[in-house]
């Protein structure tokens, strides 16, 4: 089996986890709320902006601080906390498994 059908099946692993259906089921309570859910979307967009830039940490900070500010009424909405903490532990996750993928390879090429 080759690479991609490999990765076919990761993604399907991804997909059957916990983290993931959480995940899911908070994005679904988001998206009923139209208008909700384009301040979610605009506050992640610019979020993932920012973590993309190529500024300083100090500069991100900052950035981020000022962003959590302007968004802070969204973190009073119950659906929005669980929407955010699902993202993070599924991030989290994803972060454990590349982690564990960097290191199987890594120590192959010592």
């Amino acid at each position: 089996m080759g690479l991609y059908e490999k990765a076919r099946e990761l993604a399907a692993s991804v997909k059957a986890t916990r983290e993931f259906a959480e995940l899911k089921r908070a994005k679904a309570d988001i998206d009923r709320n139209r208008e909700l859910k384009r301040e979610v979307d605009t506050f992640v967009k610019r979020q993932t902006e920012i973590f993309t830039s190529n500024k300083s940490q100090r500069e991100v900070e900052a950035k981020v601080a000022e962003l959590n500010k302007k968004f802070q009424s969204l973190s009073k909405i119950p659906e929005v906390t669980r929407f955010l903490s699902a993202g993070k532990e599924f991030n989290n996750m994803m972060a454990r498994a590349y982690k564990m993928i960097n290191e199987s390879i890594d120590a192959e090429l010592k």
